[in-house]
């Protein structure tokens, strides 16, 4: 008897490993590959991000009796399932001709993930750790944690827009507008391919394997980091500093709250708002 447990418990914990490779695989030699040698950006993104979806949700549901190790509670399950679908919607709102703009096969396709996970989740809901005011206290901590560090970072990311940005660019009022939407955008493109992963998966993972919780929040956001190369060249000062300093606010917000949910909050608002700010700050700097 507890040979046939310990058996069932080595292939349920290398399933996890095979799907926490493959999640970081699309990741990194994928999809950082393809941006970093400008490879067919459009049909990466959407594999990456259809791919990636599937697996996260595959591993949210195949731990789903320990969900607490890895960052993940009702909130981010809710956030999960919801913010990736509306993306496709926000794309069609703009207008931008994108792959997953919906209705198009690749937008219905997470569309049908998200369904499907969430009957399997109401049917299951008994097993999700209750969302506890706490937790909603954390969420705003997390957008308040991004915005403060895109506002103090807007100098040095104003000096990656270009003069050409700054003469056709939008109006402030017309920056400012836009940031709402961009902020669950954000959210359902950046944050659930990226912090189930970074901040979730692998984190708890790396604990099991009795690693220093210090050393996982340095160790992930240095993985996270050169997750994002292809801006070595072309954005230097996002690589070298908006980057690391986000990747270890995410860290620290998961790491505090033992939410994902809190540092994807955080996630979506410093992506909506860090063009945005640098953007604001080129004009007030040069005009």
């Amino acid at each position: 008897m507890n040979q046939t447990q310990g058996e069932n418990k080595s292939r349920h914990q290398w399933v996890f490993w095979l799907v926490l490779i493959g999640l970081l695989t699309l990741r990194i030699p994928f999809l950082a590959g393809m941006h970093f040698f400008n490879i067919q950006q459009d049909w990466a993104d959407t594999a990456f991000e259809i791919g990636t979806y599937l697996l996260t949700i595959f591993l949210i549901w195949w731990e789903l009796d320990h969900l607490a190790d890895y960052h993940i509670d009702a909130l981010a399950v809710i956030i999960i399932i919801f913010f990736k679908p509306i993306q496709t919607l926000i794309l069609k709102d703009w207008g931008f001709g994108r792959p997953l703009e919906f209705p198009s096969i690749p937008s219905l396709l997470i569309w049908l993930i998200a369904i499907v996970f969430a009957m399997g989740i109401w049917w299951k809901r008994s097993k999700l750790l209750a969302i506890k005011p706490i937790n909603l206290g954390w969420l705003f901590i997390g957008i308040l944690a991004g915005l403060a560090m895109t506002i103090v970072l807007s100098f040095p990311m104003s000096f990656q827009i270009s003069s050409d940005q700054i003469i056709h660019g939008l109006s402030v009022k017309g920056t400012l507008a836009q940031i709402p939407s961009a902020f669950v955008y954000q959210i359902g493109y950046a944050a659930v391919s990226e912090e189930p992963l970074f901040r979730g998966f692998l984190w708890g993972y790396l604990r099991k394997l009795k690693w220093r919780e210090l050393w996982i929040w340095l160790f992930q956001a240095g993985l996270f980091t050169f997750s994002h190369i292809y801006y070595i060249n072309r954005y230097p000062i996002s690589f070298w500093i908006i980057v690391p300093v986000g990747a270890l606010i995410l860290g620290w917000l998961a790491w505090r709250s033992r939410t994902i949910a809190s540092s994807m909050a955080a996630h979506g608002m410093i992506n909506a708002t860090g063009l945005s700010f640098g953007y604001l700050m080129a004009l007030y700097r040069l005009g």
